[in-house]
């Protein structure tokens, strides 16, 4: 019985007949855009190591799920179609999807987590949250897409993810700091200064007065953290951002470039084009499509 396997067996088991996939990897995360379709009710059977991030974009209508033992029966909405597993969380059941459906999993290296001062204990299920789901979909685009900065956009949405995650999760992160890297605290308050006004210049000196330490400090703190350097972080979150303004048609590429901290379209374009591999422009017609 499925009851009995040892407590630290992996599994992945799910129903249904695969139809198409995108799977890409960075140095923490483990992204997969999958469409799968069924003719009724399919079984699913989870277990894995790492933190697991699901958006069920469309498709899944009902969930019946035991959680380490503990019956769960929700329904799934366009507003509450995220979940998130813990690592290690036997999760065992069935879904009631349409005749197609499609879905995103992101799993994230726990370290990552924990690095950032963020423990998820508790499973999450049928939540919503609007500025995660938007970061997914722009995600899943890169991925499609994927060139040699995927995995620095990667990481930079990993980071973002994970403090929307601890809010939502209500836990409060741990007060030790891992060592080398900055206090979540710390490394909070300096992302969120960064997200507030991509428009503005930023300096390893006013970053590192945010975080309250000396700029050498900082510079080695927030590499440890984060997996890069906080420029090249600024660079990632500008792009990403550059990409959801891109998807509105009343913003020129000139007001793109200027939010986003670029000092003048050429030079959005020139960068941009370097990132991705296509103009502003042709990523826009690509879109909108």
């Amino acid at each position: 019985m499925h009851g009995h396997l040892d407590a630290q067996t992996e599994y992945r088991e799910v129903g249904g007949e695969f139809v198409s996939g995108t799977i890409v990897d960075s140095r923490t995360t483990h992204l997969e855009v999958l469409a799968r379709r069924a003719t009724g009710p399919i079984s699913w059977r989870f277990r894995q190591p790492r933190l697991a991030l699901f958006w069920f974009r469309n498709g899944l209508k009902e969930l019946n799920l035991e959680l380490d033992g503990r019956r769960i029966h929700s329904g799934i909405k366009q507003g509450t179609s995220l979940a998130l597993f813990p690592a290690s969380t036997s999760v065992e059941g069935e879904f009631d999807v349409a005749p197609q459906f499609d879905y995103t999993v992101v799993f994230l290296d726990p370290t990552v987590a924990s690095g950032a001062g963020c423990h998820f204990d508790r499973p999450l299920i049928a939540f919503g949250n609007e500025d995660l789901q938007r970061g997914l979909s722009v995600l899943c685009r890169e991925a499609r897409n994927a060139d040699s900065l995927y995995g620095l956009f990667a990481e930079g949405w990993a980071m973002q993810a994970l403090a929307l995650l601890g809010r939502v999760n209500g836990t409060p992160p741990a007060t030790v700091r891992p060592s080398g890297g900055l206090a979540p605290g710390s490394l909070r308050r300096v992302i969120d200064y960064i997200e507030a006004d991509l428009s503005r210049p930023f300096t390893i000196d006013g970053l590192a007065e945010i975080a309250g330490v000396s700029p050498r400090h900082f510079m080695r703190a927030f590499r440890d953290s984060s997996g890069q350097t906080p420029l090249r972080f600024v660079y990632g979150l500008r792009l990403q951002r550059a990409k959801e303004f891109l998807l509105d048609p009343r913003r020129t590429a000139t007001e793109v470039a200027l939010e986003c901290g670029f000092s003048h379209a050429q030079h959005f374009s020139t960068a941009f084009k370097k990132a991705t591999g296509v103009t502003p422009s042709d990523f826009r017609r690509a879109a909108m499509r």
